[in-house]
């Protein structure tokens, strides 16, 4: 099987998603992998942060120690995080 250029009158006879794939079909084809490629890249690039929780990530990211405690005691005070993309901040709830 291989590929036949079609003629003016099957082109002209053509619906316009077939005259547009004809067309373009090919730059939407390396669109889509460069697209892919990016992904593939960032995944190896943020692997670590990809793959951890994200509370985990950002306490170490931001250098953040975490510490939990059963309620009841003398530390039964919930805390509250916050973070937002520079930054994390705790609040007593």
């Amino acid at each position: 099987m291989s590929f036949q250029e079609p003629t003016y009158e099957e082109y002209k006879s053509a619906t316009g998603f077939a005259k547009f794939k004809y067309k373009y079909g090919i730059i939407v084809m390396i669109l889509c992998w460069l697209c892919l490629l990016f992904l593939c890249y960032y995944m190896v690039v943020n692997g670590e942060a990809i793959s951890t929780n994200p509370f985990v990530y950002g306490a170490e990211k931001y250098e953040v120690e975490c510490y939990c405690y059963k309620p009841g005691g003398n530390m039964a005070q919930r805390i509250e995080f916050y973070v937002n993309g520079s930054s994390i901040w705790s609040g007593v709830g």
